[in-house]
């Protein structure tokens, strides 16, 4: 509820340009946090890694337009770039904490649907206290008020995201989510271009491209990445070998 909060009071200081570079800060931060919690080494080439995600999304999220003001408007009516850029650092680490505690809960808990229950009921909880203090909120709530179809479909979605997060923390880890977001915008950006004719500008598939290259770097072992090229050729055609030879005997 907070970090909602506190989004919010970001939009109003900064332009999107600034909210998006400042809001891929949570790739790093998520990292420190779940490098100190969950007690994971890291190695240096996964640390740079990561830094090289952040910069990649960095990227690919930037706009290559300008943003129109109104006339007469300043920095001081509204855009205040140091406090929305305070602002951002706190929710780029509660997202961290909140994302990486939620990892620690479900792996320990003994049922991941239960553990969902438990997590969703608190934050209710948290939600209807902060209704108490918005007038007419309440009423509103309970007559679902602007609630149309689309508006169900996206509760649907976002409870489906919603299960499909928890099962990815009992079973992977908050780095793995960290890249399953990235390329969750690169499958989006794509269905854009096939179905609503999106146009594909140069920083976004730069961006994607970096992030591949960061998910390489974090995931391959080490011993592929500092091998040579003569020694990967070689080892694929051996493998390849081998296992036609293995073919041919088992006919």
């Amino acid at each position: 509820t907070m970090q909602n909060v506190l989004v919010f009071e970001a939009l109003r200081r900064l332009t999107p340009p600034e909210y998006q570079m400042l809001n891929n800060m949570k790739l790093f931060t998520t990292s420190i946090v779940y490098r100190v919690a969950m007690q994971r080494r890291l190695r240096v080439l996964q640390w740079l890694a990561l830094l090289l995600l952040s910069l990649g999304m960095s990227v690919a999220t930037q706009p290559t337009g300008g943003v129109a003001s109104a006339p007469g408007a300043s920095r001081a009516e509204g855009l205040d770039l140091w406090r929305g850029l305070g602002i951002m650092c706190i929710v780029s680490w509660c997202s961290a904490a909140a994302g990486v505690l939620n990892e620690w809960l479900i792996k320990r808990s003994a049922d991941v649907l239960e553990a969902n229950v438990w997590l969703y009921l608190f934050g209710s909880l948290a939600c209807c206290v902060q209704l108490l203090f918005t007038p007419g909120a309440w009423t509103r709530l309970l007559h679902f008020e602007g609630f149309t179809l689309l508006t169900w479909l996206v509760v649907l979605c976002n409870a489906i995201l919603g299960q499909s997060i928890a099962f990815l923390f009992r079973y992977a880890d908050s780095i793995i989510k960290l890249y399953a977001v990235c390329a969750a915008m690169a499958f989006t950006t794509t269905i854009s271009v096939l179905f609503f004719g999106f146009e594909v500008r140069f920083n976004m598939l730069a961006g994607y491209i970096v992030c591949a290259i960061s998910m390489c770097l974090y995931y391959v072992p080490a011993e592929i990445l500092v091998a040579t090229d003569s020694e990967l050729m070689s080892a694929a055609w051996g493998s390849s070998g081998h296992k036609q030879h293995g073919g041919t005997k088992t006919e």
